[in-house]
């Protein structure tokens, strides 16, 4: 997507390869192993998951992954969560790459080490005032307040954060907790203060997320405030960003929390208004006309462009919204069948609404119902019967296949156009053999569009993840 600057549209882009974790911690429990999954976040915001890797504490994710951008943003995280027992998501660690070093890892398959994980920030209040005793003593009172908390992570739907407030100095260490709930409850914490004590003296205010579970509460981050930020006003008013965990003085140990293997293409494209490319469009859409389709502006663009998606997806918008999209392919497919990064594009753009139509209902009834359908017997677990399973699976592809069978009349017209143009193509180059008429359209609808859509359903919008192992 583009975000507007100084009159330009600045287009914006990632893609990613998520390549595998290693020497992740182990869990804590007597299993040890863990199933992990990585998102990937704009800022705070999540925009892709991957599977979850089970029983691994170096999982391998192998997974791909393209967003087009649609604002400013500050940085790209990726963070690792382990879902344990009780099906709840805790946070192992991260990576956090800042926009303007995106560019340093271009294209490169680099290894970052897992950083503690932190998010969010906290409102604090802070005053010290005189206070006369009943016995005439002036001493020193620090009130405190948590005023407010953003940005905390919402973990399984919820976050049910506690502070745990500390003075901090050479000789005391004073702590107090207190909750902070919504409305806030602006809950006063005080301290005793000796005046010559206050440049020495710093508060500590730790962030909790409360778990009914035995292995206890979850740290959110912390900050640290040294009272002589008071100054002479003895009042402070401020936000602070959380930070790790504070590891005693000692040096955080390298890989201490596993690392994370990345390849990176962050893509940044300063657009033009569009009668500035009028003469290339016209040149591109003559592509359908010009013999032999391979010197044709759209062919060579696909063969200068080091990945054809990225040649493929611009090209296919601009066919399908002039409606040349059939001539071209057509000319693609008479001269070479196997060029099909086009084709295969034309399907998820011109499809989506066909595929939602046609599986969204039996995709969320096979991962809300979570039936075993594991037949290699090597993989089966105690608990399981491999002819139950084996059922199990044949009834899901029998439901499946009539879905697709039955969805014939729903197809999209521009598909159906390029199905009988492979078909004539297919049988004009390959006479001897005529199921080949055939084999060509069924490979397209069921090995390059259907079959993909059920095996990652997050990737063709028909899942918001992958779909969770349960069996």
């Amino acid at each position: 997507m583009a975000v507007e600057e100084e009159g330009l549209r600045v287009f914006q882009s990632v893609k990613i390869k998520i390549g595998e974790a290693k020497n992740i911690p182990p869990y804590p429990g007597p299993n040890r192993m863990r199933d992990c999954y990585c998102t990937v976040n704009l800022d705070q915001e999540e925009v892709f998951r991957t599977k979850i890797i089970e029983k691994s504490l170096c999982p391998f994710y192998g997974e791909d992954f393209y967003c087009e951008i649609p604002r400013s943003f500050r940085h790209l995280s990726f963070y690792i969560f382990d879902r344990d027992v009780f099906r709840r998501d805790s946070s192992i660690g991260k990576v956090a790459v800042k926009k303007e070093d995106l560019q340093r890892y271009h294209g490169k398959d680099t290894w970052f080490p897992l950083q503690h994980c932190t998010v969010g920030k906290v409102h604090l209040e802070l005053r010290l005032s005189e206070v006369i005793t009943d016995s005439g003593v002036v001493c020193h009172k620090l009130a405190t307040r948590v005023l407010e908390c953003q940005g905390l992570p919402i973990v399984n739907g919820q976050c049910d954060p506690y502070a745990a407030v500390s003075l901090l100095g050479p000789s005391r260490s004073e702590a107090k907790k207190t909750k902070v709930t919504r409305p806030l409850s602006h809950t006063k914490r005080q301290f005793d203060v000796e005046e010559e004590d206050v440049d020495k003296l710093a508060l500590r205010v730790d962030l909790w997320n409360a778990s009914n579970l035995k292995f206890g509460d979850e740290f959110l981050g912390g900050v640290r405030v040294p009272l002589k930020t008071l100054g002479q006003a003895g009042v402070h008013d401020a936000w602070y960003f959380l930070q790790p965990r504070d590891n005693g003085g000692k040096p955080v140990k390298v890989d201490e929390l596993g690392s994370l293997r990345l390849n990176i293409v962050y893509t940044e494209d300063h657009v033009f208004p569009s009668d500035h490319y009028s003469p290339l469009r016209d040149l591109l859409l003559t592509s359908a006309n010009v013999k032999p389709v391979s010197a044709s502006a759209a062919h060579i663009l696909g063969e200068v462009c080091r990945e054809k998606q990225e040649a493929a997806i611009p090209l296919v918008r601009l066919f399908l919204h002039y409606g040349n999209i059939l001539p071209f392919l057509s000319a693609i497919a008479h001269a070479e069948v196997n060029r099909t990064q086009c084709i295969d594009e034309t399907m998820k753009l011109a499809g989506n609404h066909y595929l939602q139509v046609t599986l969204r209902s039996i995709i969320d009834e096979i991962c809300t119902d979570h039936k075993p359908c594991e037949i290699d017997p090597v993989k089966l677990k105690e608990s399981e019967n491999l002819e139950t399973n084996r059922e199990n699976l044949r009834q899901y592809v029998d439901r499946i296949f009539n879905m697709i069978t039955a969805s014939g009349v729903r197809c999209p017209t521009i598909m159906c156009d390029i199905f009988f143009s492979l078909r004539e193509s297919a049988a004009t180059r390959f006479q001897v053999d005529q199921d080949v008429r055939y084999t060509a359209v069924s490979s397209f609808i069921f090995l390059r569009f259907f079959a993909p859509a059920i095996l990652s359903p997050n990737l063709f919008q028909l899942r918001p993840h992958h779909p969770v192992r349960t069996h």
